[in-house]
């Protein structure tokens, strides 16, 4: 008798409901690639949320990946905060640069405001693709994000981690601000969807470029205190790519709370077996590397994912099958088919 299979929605609610899916999820994250995929201006994927929102659903259906098209803005902060940015052109761009920052000296940061959540730089942008996804049923996230890993988007990374050694009260000011802000895009997603079903999206390179040291006092306070901020209001789950090699960071992260569970991806630095016994009882998502699904042979990429969903398979907390890190977009198409096809040769329990 044949057994009906989940479908990839099912899969996640499993995963969430804390049982073990069917097989092992594949999740597909490549906004540029999305782009391409489907004959778009990569410019589209972060100008038009509409264009973006179907290009990547579009792209995920295809390749048999969870639908959850998210609204991603790799360089918020500086946009949102006065700064100027230069959409990608479609050769060499892979998201928006800023071309004008907001923050020169470390006496600017005294000179900013916080901005409208309504108006301000992407964020009607995001809620118009959050309505998309309310529309069609689909995750409905909001970026919530590190503010250390904003904040460096002001003034740019080198000169921000400059200031973090040699300008603290500048730095503590700006990160207060973005703090602040972020709460209140929260409040604006939570109120406009509701707590339950909203998921905060956290990504944060920066973050992973500093000392132990000055994590636990620039960065974990402001992280504790955003984490707690939505799980009181009621949000139910927190997603994390904690991208890069952030090793010497995973026992600070440890202690933050993510929800019940928490979702969270690492780059292909991170050994998955250690990922899940620091972080035990939420999901643990990755983590090919990247670069091995842009440019190596179709058996280099066949042979990274076996293993890593064989390695996968043996989390008990839950695993979900992707890359490491975003997906470029000149990715060969085969290679994602390589992926999705993996999922479904050793992806089942």
């Amino acid at each position: 008798m044949a057994i009906s299979a989940m479908t990839n929605q099912e899969r996640m609610e499993a995963l969430l409901r804390g049982e073990k899916p069917d097989r092992v999820l594949f999740v597909h994250k490549g906004y540029g690639f999305c782009a391409v995929n489907t004959g778009m201006a990569k410019a589209d994927i972060f100008e038009f949320p509409e264009k973006s929102y179907m290009a990547q659903k579009w792209t995920m259906e295809m390749y048999d990946a969870e639908v959850a098209p998210f609204y991603t803005f790799v360089s918020y902060g500086s946009w949102e905060f006065g700064g100027e940015i230069k959409w990608p052109d479609d050769r060499w761009g892979s998201g928006p640069s800023v071309s004008r920052r907001p923050v020169e000296k470390p006496e600017d940061v005294f000179k900013l405001e916080l901005p409208d959540v309504t108006k301000a730089g992407c964020l009607p942008k995001m809620m118009e693709f959050a309505h998309l996804q309310e529309k069609y049923g689909s995750q409905i996230a909001f970026i919530y994000g590190s503010p250390f890993t904003f904040c460096a988007n002001l003034c740019g990374v080198n000169k921000f981690l400059e200031w973090a050694a040699t300008e603290p009260e500048a730095v503590e000011h700006v990160m207060r601000l973005m703090t602040d802000h972020l709460k209140q895009v929260a409040d604006l997603f939570i109120r406009t969807f509701g707590a339950e079903r909203v998921l905060p999206r956290i990504a944060s390179p920066t973050d992973g470029l500093i000392s132990p040291r000055m994590y636990k006092r620039l960065v974990l306070p402001y992280r504790m205190e955003l984490h707690q901020y939505v799980l009181d209001q009621g949000v139910q789950h927190i997603y994390d790519h904690i991208c890069g090699d952030q090793n010497k960071n995973l026992e600070l992260l440890a202690t933050l709370p993510w929800g019940k569970p928490g979702i969270l991806s690492f780059g292909h630095e991170v050994d998955l077996l250690k990922a899940a016994e620091m972080f035990p009882g939420h999901i643990i998502a990755g983590n090919v590397e990247p670069a091995i699904i842009t440019t190596g042979t179709p058996d280099q990429v066949w042979e990274a994912c076996r293993k890593n969903i064989e390695i996968g398979k043996t989390i008990e907390s839950g695993f979900i099958f992707m890359g490491g890190c975003e997906i470029a977009a000149n990715t060969p198409p085969y290679h994602i088919y390589l992926m999705s096809k993996a999922a479904r040769e050793f992806g089942y329990y």
